[in-house]
């Protein structure tokens, strides 16, 4: 386990956390084949609550979410519905560059200020975009997490970077896609979480 490069305002412990790493909206699978996107929302962010209830019951309690539009954002508020109920638990929020959500689209961007408005802690990586900003980010949260709940069939791009340095660090990876292509993308994952996140429709 790499120790984390920098100084959080609280002690958190790698075994009791879990990041997010997954598509932004227009790459998720299925909206990208043309499925309803709304439908396809729906289904990921009952995903993303169920994993972090599970989590929860199994001792977990700081959540790490790098803010991107889509998949990292529905994950923080998967967190942040589930700590109504589990005062206990922690929201992280890290941000590769302090302008990532100039670009985003009206409803993405309202969601991305209420979360980091909501988040226990906010770190920002970076004061402008550099090439590796994003990476780093990622690379970031890995270091200080031993699970990484992501959504994830295979495709090139920064999800299969994080998920490829989680799966060569040898960290629990679980993965809520719901293709076949995804299934060798799991480890030592609970097989009836699996099967719990894949009867979610």
């Amino acid at each position: 386990m790499t120790p984390c490069p920098f100084t959080l305002p609280f002690p958190v412990d790698p075994q009791r956390t879990v990041c997010f790493s997954g598509y932004r909206i227009g790459k998720m699978p299925g909206a990208a084949e043309g499925c309803d996107p709304d439908e396809v929302q729906r289904v990921v962010r009952k995903r993303c609550t169920w994993i972090v209830e599970r989590l929860c019951e199994r001792g977990y309690d700081t959540f790490v979410s790098g803010m991107a539009t889509g998949f990292d954002l529905w994950a923080a508020e998967a967190v942040l519905s589930v700590r109504r109920d589990r005062p206990g638990i922690r929201l992280l929020a890290f941000v590769p560059y302090r302008e990532q959500a100039r670009a985003y689209d009206p409803v993405s961007l309202k969601s991305y200020t209420e979360i980091l408005s909501q988040a226990d802690y906010v770190h920002c990586l970076s004061e402008r975009y550099t090439r590796n900003c994003c990476l780093d980010r990622n690379v970031a949260m890995l270091d200080l997490s031993s699970v990484l709940v992501c959504y994830y069939d295979g495709r090139p791009g920064g999800t299969r970077y994080t998920v490829s340095h989680a799966l060569d660090r040898g960290m629990t990876v679980i993965d809520l896609c719901c293709n076949r292509s995804a299934r060798p993308y799991n480890l030592h994952a609970d097989p009836e979480w699996i099967e719990g996140v894949r009867a979610i429709r």
